[in-house]
């Protein structure tokens, strides 16, 4: 698991970002495919490789970022964007010293407005601009609410996560394609709950024709 999310964060770094802090959004297309599980584990394997990392609960419909980082909920990205706390009110500190957490806060009546608000462009504008290296940005499921569309174009970068033998090919597709709606510069999948023991035949003999064919290239050449 541990080694999964390793080789998830040598992804991300290798891909290149120029910005000083990279601002990366986490989306599924229906709930319980693990995204807050992968952006939560995102976020502590960039801070334990070094990086500053802030992590932010943008699911404030459903909020469970607190409950997996074992952190109180009283105040959050919801009381930030509506004017009733300031940011030095719902910063509180995750499981490593480069890690920092903004929970969901109470559920507002309105939470596509609070995300698609001036407040949350200038908010994000000044994070891009900050003292961390990322930030993680937990957002509602694609084909549930409109959140993660109207976040997608304020962030660098979507990782798209896909339950294995959960989603079906045709939801994925048609949420991927409301979540380039929003314009988002670029887009990354992420595989998430493959049972490597069910199918390890499949894992075999997929990647074994993949060296049978790589060889007999080589040998060719």
């Amino acid at each position: 698991f541990g080694e999964s999310f390793r080789a998830l964060r040598t992804a991300l770094v290798a891909t290149g970002v120029s910005e000083p802090t990279h601002l990366l959004a986490v989306t599924s297309t229906q709930p319980l495919e693990g995204k807050t599980t992968t952006a939560v584990n995102v976020a502590l394997s960039l801070a334990i490789g070094g990086a500053r990392v802030l992590l932010i609960d943008a699911d404030m419909r459903r909020p469970s970022l607190h409950t997996a980082m074992r952190l109180p909920n009283d105040l959050g990205l919801s009381e930030l964007l509506s004017g009733k706390a300031r940011m030095r009110d719902v910063v509180q500190r995750g499981g490593d010293p480069n890690l920092l957490v903004i929970s969901a806060g109470q559920t507002p009546p309105n939470p596509s407005e609070l995300l698609g608000s001036d407040r949350m462009r200038a908010f994000l504008r000044q994070l891009a601009t900050g003292p961390f290296d990322w930030v993680v940005i937990d957002t509602p499921p694609v084909l549930a609410v409109t959140d993660a569309v109207v976040v997608a174009p304020l962030v660098h970068s979507v990782a798209f996560v896909v339950g294995a033998d959960m989603t079906r090919w045709r939801l994925a597709e048609r949420a991927v394609h409301t979540l380039r709606g929003g314009q988002p510069r670029h887009v990354a999948a992420i595989l998430n709950r493959v049972d490597f023991v069910r199918n390890r035949y499949y894992y075999s003999r997929y990647y074994g024709q993949q060296y049978k064919n790589y060889y007999a290239h080589a040998r060719a050449s």
